[in-house]
């Protein structure tokens, strides 16, 4: 299921949450689906009031702000009636980016935003949203975003996802840069970014979803990470482990490649590789 459109034909974020946060239906494995925006353009007052809230120099265009400019296509694509997700459902397990040749804040792309691979685990279904930048039939810049699904295993059975864990790594961690993560933040975000799931905006709307406090929007703690390293990026990719109920801090430290988000009592919060241009 393929469709075309142009930049005007994509609603408000806000409208799109609404309607995601209204819709109905029982959930299970995503039909193969792409939305194509012909002629794409950032937003220039968007980008540089997002540069400025999350610490980027003015001029910069953020492997984040590639996720964040596209997610009224994302949520187009989650909240169509054919597609059986309830996006507010969803948990997002991680998001990588790759750089092929340089992307100027002020070109226009093709923008693709698709159901990339999917697979039931023990944890449910887990999702893959891709988008891709293209311009003179070249993918410019990429990015996937990983999603899970709490959904009944097929037979009731769950099986666990392949590979394993990785061996663990011993490394040096150097502080960056030190993050407090409030709830006052997290709407000054919603603003910047569109993002208003209420799992970010309050204790009392967070509290119908599980959770006792508000959690840190996943993006904003990947722009955090990405603004506190200070040479460009051709490549990064990062693993949320564990919700962040705020108010709370961390820190973000390095070490070579090896990027994370720390608690104050030293447990990772997102981990992350990130690859210099």
């Amino acid at each position: 299921m393929n469709q075309t459109l142009n930049q005007n034909d994509i609603p408000s974020n806000l409208s799109l949450v609404w309607k995601g946060f209204i819709k109905r239906c029982e959930q299970g494995e995503l039909p193969a689906m792409e939305l194509k925006v012909d002629g794409f353009r950032f937003d220039a007052d968007k980008l540089a009031a997002y540069n400025a809230f999350c610490g980027f120099a003015a001029d910069a265009l953020p492997l984040s702000y590639l996720f964040v400019a596209t997610q009224p296509i994302q949520l187009m694509l989650l909240t169509d009636k054919a597609v059986p997700v309830q996006p507010l459902g969803m948990i997002h397990l991680g998001v990588s980016f790759e750089l092929h040749t340089a992307v100027e804040a002020d070109g226009a792309y093709d923008v693709v935003v698709k159901v990339g691979e999917q697979e039931r685990t023990e944890k449910g279904l887990e999702f893959e949203l891709v988008g891709e930048f293209w311009r003179d039939g070249q993918c410019c810049a990429s990015y996937v975003s990983r999603c899970l699904l709490r959904v009944p295993a097929e037979g009731g059975r769950r099986r666990r996802r392949a590979g394993g864990r990785a061996p663990r790594v011993e490394h040096e961690w150097q502080v960056i840069e030190n993050l407090a993560l409030a709830p006052q933040v997290a709407r000054g975000y919603a603003r910047i970014s569109g993002d208003y799931n209420p799992i970010h905006l309050h204790r009392i709307t967070a509290k119908p979803f599980g959770f006792d406090a508000p959690i840190a929007h996943g993006m904003y703690m990947v722009a955090k990470m990405l603004s506190a390293v200070s040479e460009p990026l051709r490549s990064a990719s990062f693993d949320f482990k564990r919700p962040v109920l705020m108010p709370g801090n961390g820190t973000v430290e390095r070490d070579g490649e090896a990027l994370r988000l720390a608690s104050s009592a030293g447990k990772p919060l997102v981990e992350a590789r990130i690859q210099s241009a």
